[in-house]
């Protein structure tokens, strides 16, 4: 049916797992802060993890998938063989946080159990996106992201409790139901015979390493800036303060996902083809890109910093709002890591890889540094500070970088 292919529907899913994701948040911290501390640093290394297991390897599949769908069946076989041997050198550096007491050793087996659906699911929807198979990618982001929680907001409604151990488990259901999608999808990735599968282009694969790292490293940095501060304000201050920082973090980080849901998921991959070809129609469309991204990102947060006073009276939290101007200043943070994006896709457009790792890892190096001295004495309002100068300074830096590129690129076209 068309409805179920139209933009609106796509919008409509991803706002209805957005809002899923929203009442689960508020339930569970106002249930427990510091049982909701306690789920989001597992939330975090499971998120880091994802990261660190797929090493960013798809940036280079992608681009390779654009340059020739055809070898799309060749192209996946070969990402996911990449993949082996990484599992079997970074899971167990995983152990570290419960080796330390960051994480609780009785759910060692579910949280490694969700590690790998989550990062098979992660890499699933990737493919998808690229491919612009809207509906099977965001039926995927469904029930990795919202149907599970469903499940464990039923089950606490109904036991009126709830733990990390049972959520683990709600989360491993939703990331195996998300491979339901690639059953009509599967036919169009196309095949490979079986010659071609034992003959391994391990210098494809090399070379995709090679490229794909500055991008991990890249992004290895930005989830230090996004996740670090966490066990910094668990082993300085509790459990009950990182379930603050995580929910009013968690809040703030909706106008990414509401920017990411609304503009970038429906424009970037025709954005980075127009730029990948060079193709002069690409400034027309950037510039409604970047308009859509302002706008977007004012709005979205503008609505959540009227909207969380409301929400702390609500969920019978009043007396964490003296704690409101966290998160203005982590809503702050992240309006700069929405605009940051329009300089961060033009870069990525020109294979600027080692440019956004440089950018991204000396802002990361000074969130960390700025954590030491702000979180002992400041609490998470020194780690809300730290956020919010790390996305400054990638904005500031990845804007002047994209600029001398498109004055390149715009003499070229002359």
């Amino acid at each position: 049916m068309k409805i179920f292919h139209s933009r609106w529907f796509f919008l409509a899913l991803r706002f209805f797992t957005l809002s899923v994701r929203f009442l689960f948040v508020a339930l569970f911290f106002r249930y427990s802060e510091a049982e909701y501390g306690a789920f989001a640093l597992v939330a975090t290394a499971v998120t880091l993890g994802v990261y660190v297991l797929g090493l960013d390897f798809f940036h280079y599949a992608n681009r390779e998938l654009l340059k020739e769908e055809s070898r799309m069946a060749h192209v996946l076989l070969h990402q996911f063989l990449f993949y082996l041997p990484v599992y079997v050198l970074f899971l167990p550096l995983f152990y570290l946080f419960f080796r330390f007491g960051f994480l609780d050793k009785h759910y060692l087996f579910r949280f490694y159990a969700v590690l790998i659906a989550e990062h098979l699911s992660f890499e699933v929807h990737r493919i998808l996106f690229v491919l612009k198979r809207p509906l099977a990618a965001n039926v995927n982001l469904f029930f990795r992201n919202g149907a599970w929680m469903l499940l464990a907001m039923v089950h606490f409604l109904w036991k009126h409790e709830i733990d990390v151990r049972s959520l683990l488990i709600y989360w491993l259901i939703g990331d195996i139901l998300s491979f339901s999608v690639l059953g009509k999808q599967w036919k169009s990735f196309g095949r490979f015979s079986k010659a071609e599968a034992i003959r391994i282009n391990r210098a494809w694969i090399r070379k995709g390493f090679r490229v794909s790292l500055p991008f991990f490293l890249a992004t290895l940095s930005y989830k230090i800036i996004e996740f670090s501060d966490r066990y910094m304000i668990d082993w300085y201050w509790d459990k009950k303060q990182v379930g603050i920082y995580a929910f009013f973090s968690g809040m703030s980080v909706l106008v990414n996902t509401v920017v990411y849901t609304a503009v970038i998921s429906l424009m970037f991959p025709t954005l980075l083809q127009l730029l990948m070809k060079r193709n002069p129609d690409f400034f027309a469309y950037f510039k409604q890109f970047k308009r859509k991204v302002f706008w977007w990102t004012v709005i979205s947060a503008t609505a959540v910093l009227v909207m969380m006073p409301f929400v702390l009276i609500l969920l019978g939290k009043r007396e964490h709002l003296h704690y409101y101007s966290v998160f203005v200043i982590l809503t702050l943070a992240n309006v700069f890591l929405n605009l940051s994006l329009i300089g961060h896709y033009v870069l990525y457009g020109y294979h600027g890889e080692r440019w956004i790792f440089g950018i991204t890892f000396s802002a990361a190096i000074l969130n960390v540094v700025m954590n030491f001295f702000l979180i002992p004495g400041y609490g998470i309002k020194g780690a809300a500070i730290s956020t919010f100068m790390a996305f400054l300074a990638i904005w500031l830096f990845k804007r002047l970088k994209a600029k001398q590129y498109l004055v390149r690129f715009k003499s070229q076209a002359k």
